[in-house]
């Protein structure tokens, strides 16, 4: 294998090189004086050619580099080209929720399909149905979860487990089940009296209870807030914040610890102040297959 590698993958790519013992190739970039990008693989690979490109900000400059790169690679007659994408960009907008829309998740998976990329790893996806319904070729999800509990083991007593709504489910369950602790979703309410609004566990009890919240993204930390104020009205003995990807706007995480969260974490998809788990560990085990 030959590993490929950009600043963006925040090194995640050092990581992979290393742990599999292969060669890593920094790719040449430049800018020219009207904006355009400029990529140049300076080696070919050899053998399989390991692309690792996080698409955060700026997510459309990274995409568009990361596409260079796969047909470059292609252009070189690359036989095998694995993509690593730890943080996939645009994959919120699924669907068409008003008439007009795109669905940018389909306009990227669909384009990296079309330039070579032959086996497509992602770290946590938003919807890990998106791949299914609009790749042809061979994908790989991971969600660390049991990275999140060997961190959060030795810091919580008597934890529950919770997701920001129904549809983030599947993720606490697999947390919860590493660390032997309940799990539930959260609901919004509004008290039609007082206007107050909650997000609390659909079935289980805070009370006494350390609340770990886990979600693939926290980007404004305004759900995270808002379940956190309110547990702890509920008498949650503390909070604890996770989200595999800390695209975190400025504020956000002074808005978490302002209403109380003990601890945010995040891994290190995207560059940022909580990044404390690595999620190379992970996706080497899937390129050892």
């Amino acid at each position: 294998m030959t590993v490929y590698v950009t600043p963006s993958s925040n090194g995640i790519g050092a990581q992979i090189a290393l742990a599999l013992n292969e060669k890593m190739i920094l790719v040449q970039r430049k800018r020219f004086p009207d904006g355009e990008q400029y990529i140049r693989i300076p080696e070919k690979p050899e053998g399989r050619a390991i692309v690792i490109q996080s698409l955060y900000s700026p997510q459309s400059e990274r995409l568009f580099e990361l596409l260079l790169i796969i047909e470059a690679l292609s252009g070189m007659g690359t036989d095998n080209i694995t993509v690593v994408v730890p943080y996939l960009a645009y994959a919120r907008q699924d669907k068409r929720f008003l008439e007009g829309e795109p669905i940018s998740a389909k306009v990227v998976l669909r384009s990296l399909e079309a330039f070579g990329t032959d086996l497509l790893i992602t770290v946590d996806i938003h919807k890990e149905d998106t791949l299914k319904e609009w790749l042809s070729i061979p994908y790989r999800n991971i969600i660390p979860y049991k990275e999140v509990a060997t961190y959060f083991k030795n810091k919580l007593e008597n934890p529950i487990v919770l997701a920001p709504d129904r549809g983030a489910l599947r993720r606490a369950k697999l947390v919860a089940g590493e660390l032997g602790a309940e799990f539930d979703y959260l609901v919004k309410s509004r008290d039609r009296v007082t206007g107050e609004v909650t997000a609390l566990p659909k079935e289980i009890s805070v009370k006494g209870k350390d609340v770990l919240i886990v979600d693939d993204i926290i980007s404004t930390g305004g759900t995270v807030a808002l379940a956190t104020k309110s547990v702890l009205s509920r008498g949650a003995k503390s909070v604890y914040a996770f989200c595999t990807h800390a695209v975190m706007v400025e504020g956000a995480l002074d808005k978490l610890l302002k209403v109380g969260v003990k601890e945010v974490v995040a891994t290190d998809t995207v560059p940022s102040p909580v990044s404390r788990i690595s999620v190379a560990p992970s996706i080497v085990e899937i390129l050892k297959i």
